[in-house]
């Protein structure tokens, strides 16, 4: 039998996906698709971040809907209890791009510090002026990190190796201080964590915890000076409050990767705010990582359409009731 399968995610090329998952022993019929699709006959509907917000009723409109999947690391666009409530399997796809992701937070800590692209924008208005915007000496900055999954591990262990100091913030780091402290990070709490770091790097999961957690308080509280990176999801941060703090200069500058609106109007107000690095959700991409993602989503769903147990690189979360404190990911 031939499985009817959808996918929403302009990343992932369809021919690759389909071989993999006919290596994978199921016989599928991959659909492109550009909207939720309805109607019956629809097993498996898998997900990017950037392809929509999965709402209750589009599931009410696939009555043969077996598996979810989320086509990235991140599954905050998915309705978990929905899909729990009516047994379909849901998958995400973690670890395919945990070295982009740590290589792109470390470009973007060292991007601020160095401030090379101010002064490249200060050289291309006719201003030579390296104190107009003074790169800083990387050994002996500290970083924080708020989540210490695969995401936070990998860069501390980049940063480490620059002699940058690093304190971790994250649930269920409180058995392991000893343990990363012989790697070179020290444990910190929250509060600490924002007082103490001259850059702040996020790596949390969305969830009702972390939304809006950089808020006006979060960054009145952060050193007058330092410098905020996110590439984990926008919801993160209240971006008028990240716009205000920028103007004022209580940060000295920030580099997100994610935004609110991807991607953002001409007169979107973030594209206004100054000492601000953008990348267009890039932080993930390497040349093969779409196939390297098309292969781990097939293990996934493969595993998923016949109840056999699934990788051990792509989790079932069919049974949590929220995003792990160590599932982080640009993408």
């Amino acid at each position: 039998m031939v499985e009817k399968i959808v996918l929403l995610d302009d990343v992932i090329p369809a021919p690759v996906l389909a071989e993999c998952l006919a290596a994978d022993g199921l016989a599928a019929e991959v659909i492109v698709a550009e909207e939720v699709p309805t109607g019956p006959g629809i097993v498996a509907l898998l997900v990017g971040p950037e392809a929509v917000r999965l709402a209750d009723a589009h599931l009410a409109a696939l009555p043969d809907l077996r598996v979810l999947s989320a086509t990235s690391t991140g599954y905050d666009h998915l309705p978990l209890r929905a899909a729990r409530a009516r047994g379909i399997r849901v998958t995400h796809t973690v670890d395919y791009c945990t070295e982009e992701v740590a290589d792109h937070t470390l470009a973007s800590v060292l991007g601020l510090l160095r401030s090379t692209t101010s002064l490249d924008a200060a050289v291309r208005t006719g201003r030579w002026n390296i104190t107009a915007s003074p790169p800083r000496r990387i050994a002996g900055t500290v970083l924080g990190l708020y989540g210490f999954g695969r995401i936070g591990t990998a860069v501390a262990r980049r940063a480490r190796a620059l002699d940058i100091d690093v304190l971790a913030c994250g649930r269920s780091l409180g058995s392991r201080i000893s343990e990363l402290a012989a790697r070179g990070v020290t444990v910190v709490e929250w509060p600490e964590l924002l007082r103490r770091a001259d850059v702040l790097s996020l790596h949390v999961p969305l969830t009702d915890e972390t939304r809006g957690i950089i808020d006006a308080t979060a960054l009145a509280a952060m050193s007058p000076g330092s410098y905020l990176v996110n590439v984990s999801r926008a919801e993160l941060i209240d971006h008028d409050a990240l716009g205000a703090a920028l103007r004022s200069g209580r940060l000295a500058g920030a580099a997100i990767d994610v935004l609110p609106q991807e991607p953002p109007a001409p007169n979107d107000p973030i594209l206004r705010f100054p000492n601000l690095v953008i990348t267009p959700h890039a932080a993930f991409y390497s040349p093969g990582v779409a196939e390297t993602l098309a292969r781990r989503v097939a293990a996934d769903v493969a595993a998923a359409l016949n109840n056999t147990p699934p990788p051990k690189t792509g989790p079932d979360i069919a049974s949590m009731s929220c995003p792990g404190s160590d599932i982080t990911s640009d993408r």
